[in-house]
């Protein structure tokens, strides 16, 4: 956007930027398939030993070390970022107007929780194609104020995450709802590491106790899809592992078999089993989180909330500062590897401080095989397995609703829960 080459070293240099510890990249681990990327991203190797390297200014080679059938979409996800603007400003470099990108729109202007103006790169290679100059994306707005403004064309789109929201959507503006299943899901993460939660009879009986159709249909409202397995359905081309036996269990029936697990555990009324959850405060997961504190207190779970802001809830989420934590796993591109990956021993996403050599080594064969049916059954060994550990809940399959003007073209459902900007336009 400011003129400059892109070149194959930009690419180079931004994936060993990618995998140094220094940047702590989230989903580093998922690059592991690249030569030398655990050593690079783990300290034990300097980014220049990294398995990627500029054959010409037009070409860039990868090296790897094993074979990986999601490497393609992870490639369509490891940004590339100006090395040089970096190295001249520091942290200052992602800050509009100076940020520098080399797709089809650049950042204008971005406040927190305000709106983000995008204006057409003229240098995209594609820039002709692009038809609108300029996109504006707007954050922070609740969303009966959301609704209200598409109501009056003050928005072209809308995103609705609020039940209340969607039914007045679905009455008056029913033409334009657009719902769809997308790369997410709704889960408890359980800390196996507190004592309270070590045993897994204890963890089972709480996952048995929550009557998913209830909090789906009831409580939450968002057209959800009640789900007891980790990979959500969206992901087609994974075939989920069966949910446990109980799963297909009567409320009563799967109630009893949680106060006997507990019983046996240890938990009575002289011995009560007290748990602290935490969630980022918003109204919807508030509701759904009392309405799984009355489910548990039929078995004489004491279950305190603790409603945090953002910052803090990621703080107290990677010190492990919780027994029960709002889990909401999603992937950019389908994959598997998103939801259970994140059980690997080493995965800085291991919230719950689950570890399994058994689980680990399933991970890692099936991260290495050839072909997606291959991949596709050591992942549903380990998901098998994670569901009878329970370092999890799973709750329910996501979806997303948004409203869409007719006068907006170039608008795809994507279940990667994404909106590309430079497909879009207003029709003229």
């Amino acid at each position: 956007s400011d003129g400059t080459p892109l070149v194959a070293q930009d690419f180079v240099a931004s994936m060993q930027r990618l995998l140094s510890p220094d940047t702590a990249a989230i989903l580093a681990y998922r690059y592991d398939a690249i030569a030398n990327a655990a050593a690079v991203r783990h300290g034990a190797l300097p980014a220049a030993k990294l398995g990627v390297r500029a054959l010409t200014p037009a070409a860039v080679q990868f090296d790897l070390q094993h074979a990986e059938v999601d490497f393609l979409k992870l490639l369509a996800v490891a940004y590339v970022v100006p090395g040089a603007q970096i190295a001249a400003l520091g942290r200052d470099w992602a800050k509009p107007p100076r940020q520098v990108t080399n797709g089809p729109y650049t950042p204008v202007s971005w406040a927190q929780n305000g709106t983000l103006l995008l204006r057409r790169n003229p240098h995209f290679f594609g820039a002709a194609n692009v038809r609108a100059q300029t996109v504006s994306w707007a954050m922070g707005i609740d969303d009966a104020t959301r609704l209200r403004l598409f109501q009056t064309d003050a928005l072209d789109v809308a995103a609705i995450n609020d039940g209340d929201a969607l039914r007045a959507a679905q009455t008056q503006s029913a033409a334009a709802l657009h719902s769809s299943a997308y790369f997410g899901a709704g889960w408890l993460g359980l800390n196996v590491l507190r004592p309270a939660l070590r045993d897994f009879r204890v963890r089972r009986a709480l996952s048995l106790a929550i009557d998913r159709s209830l909090l789906a249909t009831r409580v939450r409202a968002m057209g959800e899809r009640p789900w007891e397995s980790l990979v959500p359905p969206a992901v087609g081309d994974y075939v989920a592992a069966p949910p446990p036996e109980y799963a297909a269990r009567p409320m009563p029936q799967r109630l009893a078999l949680a106060r006997q697990l507990l019983a046996d555990a240890g938990v009575s009324a002289a011995k009560p089993l007290r748990l602290s959850g935490i969630f980022s405060a918003n109204p919807l997961t508030q509701r759904t989180w009392l309405a799984i504190a009355a489910m548990w207190r039929a078995l004489g779970v004491q279950f305190v909330v603790r409603p945090l802001e953002s910052r803090a809830y990621n703080v107290a989420l990677v010190g492990r500062d919780f027994d029960v934590m709002d889990y909401a796993p999603f992937s950019v591109v389908q994959s598997a590897s998103s939801f259970i990956g994140r059980f690997h021993s080493d995965s800085i996403l291991n919230y719950s401080g689950y570890r399994s050599t058994e689980v680990d080594a399933l991970i890692e064969r099936a991260e290495a095989q050839p072909t997606m049916a291959s991949r596709v059954r050591d992942y549903a060994a380990a998901e098998q397995q994670l569901l009878a550990d329970v370092p999890v809940v799973p709750l329910y399959a996501g979806v997303q609703h948004r409203l869409v003007a007719k006068r907006v073209a170039g608008w795809v459902d994507s279940p990667a829960f994404a909106a590309p900007s430079q497909y879009l336009n207003i029709r003229s």
